[in-house]
């Protein structure tokens, strides 16, 4: 079955893929998000967290983290309603970036790229995206 049903254009992947390591899922991952969104009205406490899917199998962001149950894996950071912990949005982690410089201050802009649109909510993260900057950030967008 999967060697017929792509979610993918093949003929524009390799290149697309020199710019994006999720190229191949990232058009179905993106309506993903904005379903989940459209279907659910959120409380007024959200939770920024990151989780590490448990995955064992070949792939080039795979991460080791070995204070989590699982080890090894795909990180996706996630936004979350604290209290039905239904899932808002998320982000998949695709390694590190190759670039001329590192990004700075990745853990800020991937909390504040998961609550941009949620002004006015409170928001709880734990200390992996807990800091000084990222409070000031979000003080100043309410």
């Amino acid at each position: 079955m999967s060697s017929v049903i792509h979610s993918d254009n093949k003929s524009t992947y390799q290149e697309r893929r020199k710019l994006d390591k999720l190229a191949a899922v990232q058009d179905i991952w993106e309506k993903w998000i904005e379903t989940l969104a459209k279907l659910y009205n959120l409380n007024e406490n959200i939770t920024v967290d990151e989780q590490l899917v448990g995955f064992r199998d070949q792939c080039s962001f795979k991460q080791y983290i070995p204070s989590k149950p699982s080890k090894y894996g795909i990180k996706i950071c996630t936004l979350c309603d604290s209290k039905t912990l239904y899932v808002l949005k998320t982000q998949i982690y695709p390694g590190k970036e190759q670039r001329s410089k590192p990004e700075k201050n990745q853990r800020i802009r991937v909390a504040c790229d998961l609550t941009y649109e949620y002004l006015g909510h409170n928001i709880t993260c734990d200390n992996f995206f807990t800091s000084y900057n990222l409070g000031q950030l979000l003080l100043k967008r309410k």
